[in-house]
């Protein structure tokens, strides 16, 4: 971009244009947002899933210390501090997201008791209030797709203030290495931790980018919100590799069978495409190998009345499963009508005494229609001759089951759902189709999106830095270049003028020099002339040339006043 004078016309242009890119930039479909709010939800649920693993583990250790307390103590006391350590994390991370919502939603005005109103069909509405910004429903935020405060919070420009993305990053280091401190040295080797933050290569910019770039740079809320409540989920992962880990070091065959509790774990997340399969673990902390627990699940319910039980397996109302490995039964169901499914049942396992001992649990999971996102990373079009970058998503699928064709051109992927694209010579529109392949390994139609093909536009060109208007000789003798330029264009193209024509005429139309020019610097001849021309005269750059990564490329020509 050159730094030279611009006309009043030129910089209305130029804002024009950036107005218009910024506003394609930030128009996030709502399908996308409504995907997001999905995402988050179902986190938020499974969160709470593994919390209750957690507390399942440290329950089982418990009961351990009433049986051995000198050889279960050591180990408890450090299951108590990976409590200790991933509580004070999530503590922190759902202060960030308090944060988040506050600033963008509320403009901190508002900081606890968030009243909304809930409208019913029957007309009585009723009002709501959530304590904490966080456990409002992602659907209630009407500023969900902003991006400017959670940048501003989390990775702030602003020289001497907290950027928290750094303190966050900082807070997953100390936690990884204190949760690794827990273990034998021989066992840290065998425990795969989240948290990463190391640099992450992209592809599109041919650079690395730090962590907190990678994460946080034009995040929208909504997004960041996914985020922190995956990063919630790492935490209790860990806490539960961790503890699991040092429950083993103990002799599991002490356990008590009045420590019984009923737990459900998703293994794929709680929001699922329609046709795959909704998978969760229901398991007790103590089990036989010798008498499997028996669970019996009713759909379209979340709670069960306790006079129900192991007399009403018989019923068509319930599924009878039997079939379990290491205490643990897996609930398989083959989804495909949309929207919230929930579920209860009962866990039933053979006591000391041989009666069945029987356990409440309950589960929901969410079905959505298959959906994918293709994004021009510049903006809603491709440009002939250039390596455009394009990022392709889809809610419910990895990048590793995702497939992107195109109609025209040639398509190239650079890993994590980057792409080059290079558009064909004659296309005037291109059509990219996305398909995921579902855990049974058929595949989806996750969507399709058209995007307009485009020449790039002329560079513009300037004579010692000036384009129209009048110039100086003293100007002129200081700086005899032509330079071409892309002003405000979404790449950063570099040109150079290759050739062109001179014209130089006195203000009565007597021709002062003419001349054929290869290069972008003006002869010496030409200099002189002008040097000696009258005021008023008028220089006309004709038939210019211009190389770039497009190739050579005509371009307009300018017309300046001597003054």
């Amino acid at each position: 971009m050159s730094g030279a004078k611009e006309t009043p016309r030129q910089k209305m242009i130029g804002m024009m244009y950036l107005f218009y890119t910024a506003l394609l930039a930030l128009n996030i479909a709502a399908d996308v947002l409504n995907a997001f709010v999905l995402v988050n939800e179902g986190m938020k649920r499974t969160n709470t899933n593994f919390g209750s693993k957690n507390e399942l583990l440290m329950t089982a250790f418990s009961r351990q210390m009433e049986n051995d307390k000198a050889k279960v103590g050591p180990y408890y006391e450090k299951a108590l501090k990976a409590e200790k350590y991933a509580e004070e994390l999530v503590a922190y991370l759902n202060d960030v997201q308090n944060r988040l919502i506050i600033g963008t939603e509320f403009d901190d005005k508002t900081t606890e008791n968030f009243e909304y109103i809930l409208k019913s069909i029957s007309g009585e509405d009723s009002t709501v209030v959530y304590k904490e910004a966080k456990d409002i429903p992602t659907h209630h935020l009407t500023k969900k797709d902003k991006y400017n405060v959670p940048m501003e919070i989390l990775i702030t420009e602003v020289p001497g203030k907290t950027r928290e993305a750094d303190v966050m990053k900082e807070k997953f280091k100390e936690f990884n290495t204190k949760m690794m401190g827990l273990l034998d040295p021989k066992d840290r080797a065998d425990i795969k931790l989240g948290l990463t933050t190391e640099d992450v290569y992209n592809p599109v910019d041919r650079k690395w980018q730090t962590w907190e770039h990678n994460n946080f740079h034009h995040t929208v809320l909504v997004a960041d919100l996914v985020l922190m409540n995956k990063f919630i989920s790492e935490v209790l992962n860990t806490e539960s590799e961790i503890l699991a880990k040092l429950f083993s070091y103990i002799d599991a065959k002490s356990l008590k069978f009045d420590a019984v509790k009923a737990a459900l774990v998703p293994t794929k997340g709680t929001v699922i495409i329609s046709g795959a399969d909704y998978e969760a673990d229901i398991f007790v902390a103590a089990y036989s190998k010798t008498d499997n627990p028996l669970v019996d699940i009713k759909r379209g319910v979340d709670k069960i009345d306790s006079t129900e039980g192991p007399g009403s397996r018989t019923s068509g109302a319930y599924e009878h499963i039997s079939e379990a490995t290491d205490g643990v039964v897996k609930y398989k169901v083959r989804t495909g009508a949309t929207g919230e499914f929930k579920y209860a049942g009962f866990i039933h396992v053979k006591g000391p005494d041989g009666k069945y001992q029987q356990k409440q649990f309950n589960g929901s999971y969410t079905v959505i229609q298959p959906m994918a996102s293709v994004s021009a990373d510049k903006m809603n079009a491709v440009y002939r001759k250039l390596d455009n970058p394009i990022t392709v998503t889809a809610a419910g699928f990895t990048n590793d089951k995702i497939r992107v064709s195109v109609t025209g051109g040639n398509l190239k992927s650079m890993g994590n759902g980057k792409y080059i694209y290079q558009p064909g010579g004659n296309d005037k529109k291109v059509t990219f189709s996305v398909t995921g392949t579902k855990s049974d390994g058929t595949a989806v139609q996750l969507g399709k999106m058209e995007f307009r093909v485009m020449g790039v536009p002329a560079p513009i060109i300037r004579l010692a830095g000036q384009s129209d208007g009048e110039i100086s000789k003293d100007v002129i003798s200081s700086q005899p270049f032509l330079t071409a330029s892309m002003d405000n264009f979404v790449f950063d193209l570099k040109y150079t003028v290759s050739r062109y024509e001179i014209q130089v005429f006195s203000a009565d139309g007597k021709m002062v020099v003419r001349e054929n020019v290869t290069g972008s610097k003006l002869s010496a001849n030409s200099v002189t002339k002008i040097k000696a021309a009258p005021r008023g005269s008028i220089i006309n750059i004709l038939s210019v040339r211009t190389t770039g990564p497009d190739g050579e490329k005509p371009a307009l020509g300018i017309t300046l006043k001597i003054k």
